[in-house]
């Protein structure tokens, strides 16, 4: 049998003490009057799983791991939530991962930067610094305190998604189709850029060289021109349809080697960007959307080597981003952390390829949000509802994409609201280990907890449930997202509970 018919048939002190008490417990999200997501197939737990020991881990950011007695902060994420494993924003220029305010927030790197693993760019250690908790290094006071309570520490190496106001990052940013820097969501650094490699390379030699941090997450949460062009993905039907890249000098020559037309795929982008502004305005085409879309994929087939040649070039730099990390130690693990629009777009669904990205990492976390889905998965069915699909009346198009990815969720009226069922952790677990195939990768699923604007109201009984679908559908770990400073201490509980429940603790 395989996994989806196995599972058809068997289917805090801290910061807060953690987050509640510092924000006086009014840490309740906006979402907390919507009804809590459908369980889903409960999963069978009356038969304890086969035993192992899971990867239970949590984003945490520079603020706790500065500021906190990071003793009882350990003994009470393990207490409460059975969590093993920090992965630690250690570096970056956004705030809400701290979490600050973004206003007068400068970041960069929250631990010492040892300059001599930095010389394939041009970064000074004043450009890589962190002035916020200038006097602390965190992955050392972090390294520390998990060393001592058994816990293991991952690097969490995350692409930013707002611009550094750091002069020095100017020359990493991506390049649009008009000639204009990229430098926020969609946009951002350029994978073929030889200052980003050896800035991302290098962070990870130091990271491992200077700390002995136990493992690395990669995370990128972007996609390709054509697609960013598009606004395919949860929240991008306000994005602008002018901001395709990459036409950076280095992806330029990069698709001179490859025999690909830049100024044909520029004509293309341009053409692209009338389409969306015409569909936005409800403009129709006199063949409709879809038809007038797939007419500019044959007129412009530079559009999609334009994707590919960003996709691939994104799949070579987490090749040599493990590789770099191998070569100072060959037993750390790397694996590289899928962004949610997997589970919305089928275009995105298309680029992330489980087989093959499983010959490059020792795991690989799907972001899997059920309680958050139901809200996403609406933002993007409104994005294309108007462009690529607007032929469809939206409920029509969420019904076409739950055939396209075999979900069985609420209707469109509803799921905003409600969110995903665990059903659909098991069926994205499921699928993600059929693709890995005989490479034996393991799963971690990346699972929501307390997301600001989720739509569904998160309850320890739906964590619970949440951490159950995922290891009885075969995961062997848990990431939660999307920080611990935003985490309710109950419903961390909920953890606790699932593990104990299938003998995991």
């Amino acid at each position: 049998m395989t996994r989806r018919e196995m599972l058809k048939a068997t289917a805090a002190a801290g910061v807060t003490a953690f987050v509640g008490q510092t924000r006086g417990q009014d840490s309740t999200p906006a979402s907390a009057g919507a009804a809590a997501p459908a369980a889903g197939p409960a999963p069978a737990a009356s038969k304890p799983l086969e035993k192992f020991t899971p990867v239970v881990g949590m984003q945490i950011g520079a603020l706790p791991l500065a500021k906190e007695d990071l003793d009882r902060l350990l003994e009470t994420l393990r207490e409460r939530g059975g969590i093993n494993t920090l992965f630690v924003f250690a570096y970056g220029h956004v705030a809400r991962w701290v979490p600050m305010a973004q206003q007068g927030f400068r970041g960069g790197n929250f631990a010492i930067p040892h300059m001599q693993y930095y010389k394939d760019t041009h970064f000074t250690y004043e450009d890589m610094r962190a002035p916020e908790f200038a006097d602390v290094d965190i992955l050392e006071r972090t390294m520390k305190a998990t060393r001592k309570h058994g816990f293991k520490t991952y690097a969490l190496i995350e692409e930013a998604d707002k611009e550094a106001v750091v002069p020095a990052w100017q020359e990493l940013y991506e390049i649009d189709s008009h000639g204009r820097k990229q430098a926020a969501q969609p946009g951002g650094p350029c994978s073929n850029n030889p200052l980003y490699r050896g800035f991302t390379q290098g962070l990870a030699e130091d990271y491992l060289r200077s700390y002995g941090v136990d493992g690395f997450m990669w995370s990128s949460e972007r996609q390709g021109g054509m697609t960013s062009a598009m606004g395919a993905w949860h929240h991008g039907g306000g994005s602008d349809p002018t901001k395709g890249t990459c036409f950076c000098e280095h992806c330029l020559k990069k698709a001179a080697a490859l025999n690909i037309d830049a100024g044909r795929a520029k004509e293309g982008f341009a053409k692209l960007e009338r389409f969306i502004r015409d569909g936005r305005a409800r403009q129709r085409p006199r063949d409709g959307y879809f038809v007038s879309f797939f007419r500019l994929l044959l007129a412009y087939p530079e559009l999609l080597q334009w994707e590919s040649l960003w996709v691939n070039s994104r799949t070579q730099f987490m090749t040599d981003l493990r590789n770099r990390v191998k070569s100072v130690n060959p037993d750390t693990p790397v694996g590289f952390h899928v962004w949610h629009n997997a589970s919305f777009s089928p275009f995105y669904r298309a680029e992330i390829d489980f087989t093959g990205m499983a010959k490059n990492a020792d795991f690989i976390k799907p972001v899997l949000y059920n309680v958050s889905a139901g809200e996403r998965m609406t933002s993007f069915v409104n994005s294309v509802g108007r462009t690529i699909f607007g032929d469809i009346p939206q409920p029509e198009i969420l019904q076409m994409l739950y055939a396209m990815f075999d979900y069985k969720e609420l209707p469109f009226e509803k799921v905003g609201a409600a969110g995903f069922s665990t059903d659909y952790i098991a069926r994205e677990v499921q699928r993600t280990l059929d693709d890995i195939g005989p490479a034996k990768v393991p799963v971690y699923a990346g699972l929501d907890i307390d997301i600001p604007g989720a739509g569904a109201k998160y309850t320890p009984e739906s964590v619970k449930q949440s951490v159950m679908a995922a290891f009885n559908s075969g995961a062997r770990g848990v990431i939660f997202a999307r920080n611990y400073a935003e985490m309710k201490p109950a419903n961390l509980g909920g953890v606790r509970a699932a593990l104990d429940e299938l003998g995991l603790s």
